[in-house]
């Protein structure tokens, strides 16, 4: 079967089950892995909020 056959296939599901159709479809689809530069970044936003905690939006002058 070729991409193209199932993008027609595609055109033939009914418009209420899309979102089930798109669920599975990403499925396939493979995740990308961080490089080490985006682990790091990761780490230390962890590291950040477990040392300083977080600030409630209340608590944020927003003018």
């Amino acid at each position: 079967m070729s991409k193209e056959m199932l993008k027609n296939l595609i055109e033939l599901v009914p418009e209420k089950d899309i979102d089930t159709l798109y669920s599975v479809i990403v499925k396939f689809i493979p995740e990308a892995i961080p490089d080490s530069e985006e682990l790091e970044a990761i780490e230390a936003g962890r590291k950040d909020r477990a040392e300083n905690g977080t600030i409630p939006h209340e608590a944020i002058n927003w003018d």
